[in-house]
């Protein structure tokens, strides 16, 4: 009897991440067709990682590939990530409009460098935490787009 039931939790384990996998994929493209804005663009493919700090020795760095839609007010950021339960999609803020949003978090600074985009938030469900999302490896035209998106958004902004 109790051998029947190590079965099961091994095949729920295995099938666990796969379905909710599927479940994030048909999520994201249902986010993608109903808040795309005109104009928006969509950057697939961006290689970058994600770390949440929790204080001075406490960080978490998940290494992701994204797949971006940015909108006119916030951007969408979907991470691919190698860990066995996919992550939920990023919604950034980044003007006080909040139209055609899910769940925003507010982007509190952003700067740009030769060959990448760094956003910095600080989610309302991680307390004293920062999180700082790096998107590397961007081509310039990608550049020009965070920056005709981001330009004049936000009074405090590092550059």
């Amino acid at each position: 009897m109790l051998d029947h039931i190590f079965d099961y939790f091994l095949s729920i384990f295995i099938a666990a991440p796969v379905i909710f996998g599927i479940f994030c994929y048909f999520q994201n493209k249902k986010i993608i067709t109903k808040y795309r804005q005109p104009g928006s663009s969509e950057l697939k493919n961006i290689s970058g990682k994600i770390v949440v700090e929790s204080g001075p020795l406490r960080k978490n760095y998940r290494f992701c590939t994204f797949h971006i839609l940015l909108n006119q007010n916030s951007v969408f950021l979907f991470p691919t990530d190698f860990y066995c339960i996919p992550s939920r999609f990023i919604n950034l803020n980044f003007n006080s409009d909040k139209r055609n949003t899910k769940s925003p978090t507010g982007l509190r600074e952003f700067s740009f460098s030769n060959h990448s985009v760094t956003l910095i938030s600080y989610p309302d469900f991680l307390v004293n935490r920062k999180r700082t999302i790096y998107l590397q490896n961007l081509t310039p035209d990608q550049i020009r787009l965070f920056q005709e998106a981001l330009k004049n958004r936000m009074p405090s902004v590092r550059h």
